[in-house]
């Protein structure tokens, strides 16, 4: 093609690439931008339900969702199954349940139970038999009376003696039940019990979010029921426990997590991939719903936690994930909540330097919690978390009121460094199981530690002291190649005790930060998919959660990054979709537009109080905007900034990141398979940054129409190659690169 050509090809594309960018502020004078249609965020104050289905005596209970003057009634009389109405809201919100009442018949008891999902919503009965019940009978004493309600079916036994009834009522005194039909053969002291579908239970945990549980009313007349503060739930259902009949107008919630509508929205992502696209706004709603806004549950500060249901407190290692998500994504009131957290935080530090794991954990007898001295790894984890709050919002004078904490922290961290350079701590981690002997993860974290404190310490504090500390990370480099390394695996054991145990974790830290030599990454990718599932990958072979989760999203996340690091583009998009697809497709019954906290072998979650809106699985929203979309921190607040997209197959592009010096926007277009890019970027006045596009050396470059690359030689801008890129080195300013002939 002739060169003129190819030039207005090339800015054709590029400028076709950047006319769809568009900021939330000039929204109100153009069409609606496409990624407006992603955000899930609730349009108004108050939450109304999308569905409702009624179990029992139930009359219209659509009008709970469409409203227009009409009004559900529930009736429960005795032996009946009792009244219920299902309310769907279609995602997880988080806030305090509003019920209109307008008629009361009787003395009813209404309940009120809230679930992040529709599975645990009811609690079957698991008891045993406590007295001989002989052919005929039609009371049955228990061992225990719970989770028993009136219409459910009752098993007796299993296999091919199980018989089974129906419950007509029961005596939680007495601890017995009545059946229906009668019992057709004797069936003896000890014998398994089981009901179905259960009695309505609640998914929370009390004892550490210290919020939430059943909300108990009996009315009397008309009016207002309003319910206690739920922290994440995605279901409501409504029981009518005793006889009698109310008569619903309306429900809803009035939402008290982070409320954002496009609008608030200061980062935002688009991709030609749906799937993708959706993850990213999953990730910043996640995030969201785990906000507590000041004030809350007598809390005056706000504060990140990690869960929306569960916990409900600050953690470090979920702060990692939480703090660049909450700073790209919603701007300043982002950084105020990871500045306001990390307050808490700070402020519990111990006499020996250590950060706790949470600063404010278990909050059932105090809403304020107290401080969980965890493990020494999130110990580093809290001070990573104020580093990387530095990182992204260049708010120096915080950074140096907390340097002389950090450093204290990192004396602490260094007690469990042994003789061999490594660390040895018999300690937890994120999977919460003791490791012993030299640890190759903890040996990273510790690498990873310093070396951020050098970065820290050359801008903000002593040459010395991070000269001092990189020559430690480079101590504990090559400490992990030459004691951890297994040849058997491919890859790094989990620790001197277990040296041919593959563990996902380690590996994915080891290429995300650099540990292992180039001549060893494919080996160590290799290795990392013999642990994955259709699901996502597991921790690693027999290794578990002891509550019984296999693959951690915490941990697919450093995966996924490891990956991008060495070029894997391909590699992490595939383990994205294998993890987090099912999270955001809404056909699966376990979606609540959160990220999950964890998946068991089989994809689902194995316990009713597992969190579905859980900040630490956060990691496509950040990895999508540093990576795919290819803009990341490099000075502090987006001083100086790399933007270098992996395309991964994707034909283009788009989004905007929030800085301290105004905001980046950039695009992207890969055409012909890949073998023209172009790239548009608009970035602030004051700052300087490196332009890198996919090229080698046969590729044509050029910038702003001008060419730059050409036969292997820069004409401009310090054009260079490097690792399948040219490079450029740039002002702030507004720029369109292509780049052709890969």
């Amino acid at each position: 093609m002739h060169r003129s050509k190819l030039t207005r090809l090339l800015v054709a594309c590029a400028v076709g690439a950047t006319t769809v960018v568009a900021t939330p502020a000039a929204a109100d004078a153009a069409p609606e931008p496409a990624w407006h249609r992603y955000v899930l965020g609730p349009a108004a104050p108050t939450v109304t339900p999308v569905r409702a289905e009624g179990r029992g005596d139930v009359t219209r209970p659509d009008a709970l969702v469409s409203g227009h003057g009409r009004a559900a009634t529930l009736t429960t009389v005795a032996g009946a199954t009792p009244a219920s109405v299902l309310l769907d809201f279609g995602r997880d919100i988080a806030g305090t349940p509003g019920i209109d009442v307008t008629a009361v018949t009787g003395a009813p008891t209404l309940t009120l139970v809230t679930g992040e999902a529709r599975q645990y919503l009811r609690r079957p009965a698991a008891t045993t038999v406590a007295a001989p019940a002989t052919a005929g009978a039609t009371v049955v004493t228990l061992a225990s009376a719970a989770n028993l309600e009136a219409g459910n079916t009752i098993t007796f036994g299993t296999g091919a003696t199980a018989q089974t009834s129906t419950i007509t009522a029961f005596d939680t005194t007495a601890a017995t039940v009545t059946v229906g039909p009668a019992l057709a053969q004797d069936v003896p002291a000890g014998t398994a019990v089981t009901t179905s579908p259960g009695a309505p239970a609640s998914d929370e945990s009390r004892g550490l979010a210290g919020v939430g549980g059943p909300d108990t009313f009996q009315p009397t007349a008309a009016g207002r029921l309003t319910g206690g503060f739920h922290g994440g739930f995605r279901f409501i259902l409504l029981t009518l426990a005793t006889p009698g009949s109310v008569t619903i107008a309306g429900a809803g919630v009035d939402f008290q997590a982070y409320r954002a509508t496009p609008a608030d929205y200061r980062g935002w992502f688009l991709s030609s991939d749906d799937q993708l696209n959706r993850m990213w706004y999953s990730g910043a709603y996640t995030l969201q719903l785990d906000i507590k806004p000041a004030g809350l549950n007598g809390l005056p500060e706000t504060r990140i936690y990690d869960g929306a249901k569960r916990d409900r407190s600050i953690w470090t290692g979920d702060l990692l994930v939480q703090a660049p998500t909450a700073i790209s994504t919603l701007g300043p009131p982002g950084a105020d909540a990871v500045r306001s957290s990390l307050d808490v935080l700070l402020a519990t530090q111990r006499a020996d330097g250590a950060l706790p794991g949470s600063p404010d954990f278990g909050k059932g007898r105090n809403p304020a919690g107290s401080p969980l001295f965890y493990s020494n790894n999130y110990s580093g984890y809290g001070a990573r978390a104020v580093i990387d709050y530095y990182r992204y919002t260049g708010d120096a004078a915080y950074a140096t009121a907390a340097l002389p904490a950090l450093r204290r922290e990192l004396a602490y961290n260094d007690t469990f460094l042994d003789a061999n350079h490594l660390v040895v701590s018999n300690d937890r981690d994120f999977w919460q199981a003791t490791q012993t002997g030299e640890v190759t993860k903890y040996s990273i974290d510790y690498h990873v530690l310093l070396r951020e404190m050098a970065w820290l310490e050359r801008r903000l504090g002593s040459a010395d002291a991070a000269a001092a500390d990189d020559a430690k990370a480079d101590a504990i480099k090559a400490a992990v190649n030459e004691r951890l390394w297994s040849p058997a695996l491919g890859a790094y054991g989990q620790s001197s005790d277990h040296p041919d145990v593959l563990v996902e974790d380690a590996n994915a830290l080891a290429l995300q930060y650099g540990i292992v030599p180039a001549e060893r990454r494919a080996s160590v990718l290799d290795a990392l998919r013999r642990l994955w599932t259709p699901y996502g990958a597991i921790l690693g072979p027999g290794l578990q959660d002891p509550t019984g989760h296999t693959i951690e999203p915490f941990g697919n996340g450093m995966e996924t990054a490891g990956r991008f690091a060495v070029q894997d583009t391909t590699g992490a998009l595939e383990l994205m979709r294998r993890t987090w697809g099912p999270m955001v497709d809404p056909g699966n019954p376990l979606y609540t537009g959160g990220l999950w906290e964890f998946k068991n072998s089989s994809g689902g979650v194995n316990r009713a109080t597992a969190s579905l809106a859980h900040g630490w699985a956060a990691s496509p929203t950040v990895q999508l905007t540093e990576q795919v979309l290819g803009v990341s921190p490099v000075g502090p607040g987006y001083a100086t900034w790399r933007i270098q997209p992996h395309t991964g197959g994707l034909t283009w592009a788009q989004g905007a990141v929030p800085t301290q010096y105004g905001t980046i926007t950039a695009s992207w277009a890969s055409i012909l398979f890949g073998q023209l890019v172009a790239l548009q970027a608009d970035t602030p006045a004051g700052t300087t940054g490196t332009i890198a596009v996919p090229a080698t050396a046969r590729t044509v470059v050029t910038v702003n129409g001008r060419v730059v690359w050409e036969h292997g030689h820069g004409h401009g801008y310090q054009a260079a190659l490097a690792d399948g890129y040219v490079q450029l080195t740039v002002p702030g300013g507004r720029y369109t690169v292509a780049a052709v002939g890969r």
